[in-house]
């Protein structure tokens, strides 16, 4: 590091420099434009919730960060490190690092957690983070929209009790248990997550009606939050306690639940209407019906109301419903973070889960051996869930399935595998001993008599075949050969029979709806037989 560069905090007389610093860093398209604004830049000197620092080599200005500490509760002592720009034409000379150290100093003093999130349109800021110890532990596709949309590596420290104030024990679902290990691992956590598959999610409550907070619902909801803050399974860094005012100079909004005209709950969420994105800051709810009503309402609106792309929510580690309920909805587990948030007397793990609007477009993203191992697998939670969102749309339609819930039906896309038959394959043969029921996503199939001789239907998309196999280890009654290339669904028997056994109304439903397919297609044959 150059010891001729000076770490100083931002003066007002240093605003027209650090505008310029902007500029020079993130040009002229650079789509949030306060960072060019002056009003903005004097607030964030005078804002108790910023630390705005620049860096001078030979006199000028060279470098700026800052420290934001209202990521979490006011009471949660977390500090973001943001908005590190060094002049472009001063990278390499010890700037970057020479801010990173003044940041760290101040973090000793007044942090429990640090975090950053990097760009990964080039490794800068991922490289200068790992060389004072900040360690991955998220990664966040296509987050935020700059030119494009660009991802973003979460890397985090923890600072003064934080380890020995830590809740041990979280307990997380399946799909976050790797992601919380290596978290855990980079962070120097001891890794005592326990992964836990027996839980449903919340029910999705049906008889409650849906609008946006009005200032004379204010009060009902202040009285539900203060009486359930024990149930706090939700984390941000504004709450409806702080005041009206506060929140709608942050663009802070609430969907509120009513039920026969009471208020029973509200999620809040800020919306970024540049970047097309949405942040949840608060579940308040009475029960969890309504938990999961006001989850799959925000998820409604995101899309269809506010055209969001891109949308984030922080939870408990310790709470596995709303982790199920929100992988029910399509949310993948993208950041674990240890330590993250005070509750009563100790610190709690948070786990943040994100869904995507948009297809997933993250493999450009430039990243450093550590940044790549998180990257893997929260890619492959995204791959995996567009995998069961497909299976479940499929599923969705399928008569055999019909009148299960969106839960159930995630319960049974999460046993299934994709298969793929080229034209001519064989999928079925009469006569051998059926054990997989097979569901069509894409292309056609010719159903052969047993013998082979002739073709006596076909199946297309959407239909299905081989349902007995679900009954029971039955030899299948026809032949079954692709016609053009096929994608298929596939569910053993077995799976299903272990899930049937945990759940029984799944199993009655699915077999009282086999009974009337294969009483429907029975029916059909006898009247081609009396043709």
């Amino acid at each position: 590091m150059d010891a001729n560069v000076n770490v100083r905090p931002v003066t007002e007389a240093d605003l027209p420099a650090v505008r310029d610093l902007f500029y020079r860093s993130y040009g002229e398209e650079y789509p949030y434009k306060e960072f060019y604004n002056d009003e903005w830049l004097k607030r964030s000197i005078y804002q108790d919730s910023y630390l705005f620092l620049l860096a001078e080599l030979k006199g000028k200005v060279v470098g700026t960060a800052s420290v934001y500490f209202e990521v979490g509760a006011y009471a949660d002592l977390c500090g973001e490190f943001g908005r590190l720009a060094v002049d472009p034409n001063y990278r390499g000379q010890g700037v970057g690092s020479a801010l990173m150290e003044a940041r760290l100093a101040f973090a000793n003093r007044r942090l429990h957690f640090g975090l950053t999130e990097c760009r990964t349109a080039h490794p800068y800021a991922q490289r200068i983070s790992e060389k004072f110890d900040l360690q991955p532990i998220g990664f966040l596709p296509q987050k935020v929209l700059l030119d494009d949309r660009e991802s973003l590596v979460m890397m985090a420290k923890p600072f003064g009790p934080a380890r020995e104030l830590r809740c041990n024990n979280p307990r997380v679902i399946p799909e976050a248990f790797l992601l919380g290990q290596l978290a855990l691992q980079n962070m120097g956590f001891r890794n005592d997550l326990i992964a836990v598959d027996d839980v449903d999610g919340y029910p999705i409550g049906t008889d409650f009606q849906v609008e946006e907070l009005t200032e004379s619902g204010l009060p009902s909801l202040l009285r539900i939050e203060r009486g359930r803050l024990s149930r706090r399974h939700v984390f941000g860094n504004l709450q409806l306690s702080y005041g009206l005012f506060l929140l709608e100079s942050r663009n802070v909004r609430y969907l509120v639940a009513r039920e026969d005209e009471r208020i029973v709950g509200a999620i809040g969420f800020t919306v970024d209407p540049i970047g097309h994105s949405i942040k949840v800051l608060e579940l308040i709810d009475l029960r969890d019906d309504v938990a999961g009503f006001l989850l799959k309402e925000l998820d409604a609106w995101a899309k269809e109301i506010y055209k969001a792309e891109y949308l984030e929510i922080t939870v408990s580690a310790y709470w596995p419903d709303i982790q199920r309920t929100l992988s029910n909805l399509g949310f993948v587990p993208v950041a674990y973070c240890p330590s993250f948030v005070f509750h009563e007397v100790e610190r709690l793990d948070t786990l943040k889960m994100a869904k995507l609007y948009v297809p997933l477009d993250i493999d450009k993203a430039q990243l450093t051996p550590a940044s790549q191992e998180i990257f893997e697998l929260v890619r492959a939670g995204f791959e995996e869930k567009r995998l069961g969102i497909s299976v479940n749309e499929t599923t969705r339609h399928m008569a055999i399935f019909e009148g299960l819930q969106e839960g159930e039906l995630s319960k049974i896309a999460g046993l299934c595998t994709v298969v793929e038959k080229a034209a001519g394959e064989m999928v079925l043969r009469a006569g051998e001993t059926g054990d997989v029921f097979y569901m069509v996503m894409e292309g056609k199939m010719d159903i052969l008599a047993p013998d082979g001789s002739h073709s006596v239907g076909k199946v297309e998309a959407g239909d299905f075949l081989g349902e007995i196999a679900l009954v029971s280890r039955q030899p299948y009654t026809a032949t079954a050969v692709a016609a053009t290339d096929v994608q298929l669904i596939a569910l053993k028997y077995h799976d299903f029979e272990n899930l049937i056994n945990r759940y029984p109304r799944i199993g009655l439903r699915v077999m009282r709806n086999i009974a009337i397919s294969v009483g429907e297609k029975l029916r059909l044959l006898n009247m081609k037989k009396l043709q």
